[in-house]
């Protein structure tokens, strides 16, 4: 003889799950590309002379990121000579120009322009913050004629990454 086995069951249901994902948004002085100012636009710098920018970032997003800037393309153009200069002139403005980045009041990089190569870690930047970041330059006293007439070119490359952990 064949049985007839019967089980008590029930089922439920959750319905209307979703996933959603998060912002990051980076801001500088509250603009986005293309609309970020040009922040260096120095003429006739000489020894002796500095200055600096105060730059704003935000994270207008709604998860956590990690902030960095680079300094890319970055290219030195020689000058006119009016007075003897070493040979050969390559431009060496980038080799004399010396630049200080400080978040909140601590120095995180610095060294002259043509060392700063790499992305420089500015600090962890949550969900609606802000940073400001200084970025201070410097023309050491005791450079000679090998700038004279130079100029150097370069971008800055602000950047939000996310937080892992």
């Amino acid at each position: 003889g064949a049985g007839l086995y019967a089980y008590f069951s029930d089922t439920e249901t959750s319905s209307g799950n979703t996933f959603s994902a998060g912002t990051l948004d980076l801001k500088v002085d509250s603009a986005d590309d293309p609309d970020v100012a040009v922040y260096f636009e120095l003429e006739d710098v000489k020894p002796g002379d500095s200055g600096s920018e105060n730059i704003v970032l935000s994270n207008d997003g709604s998860i956590d990121g990690v902030a960095s800037l680079t300094f890319t393309n970055v290219v030195d153009v020689p000058g006119g000579t009016p007075e003897p200069e070493p040979t050969p002139d390559n431009g060496e403005l980038s080799e004399n120009l010396y630049i200080k980045i400080i978040v909140g009041g601590e120095t995180i990089a610095k060294g002259f322009l043509s060392e700063l190569t790499n992305a420089i870690r500015l600090g962890n930047l949550g969900a609606g913050k802000s940073i400001t970041v200084t970025i201070s330059w410097s023309i050491p006293s005791g450079v000679g004629n090998e700038i004279m007439d130079d100029s150097v070119t370069f971008d800055i490359l602000f950047s939000l990454e996310q937080a892992v952990g």
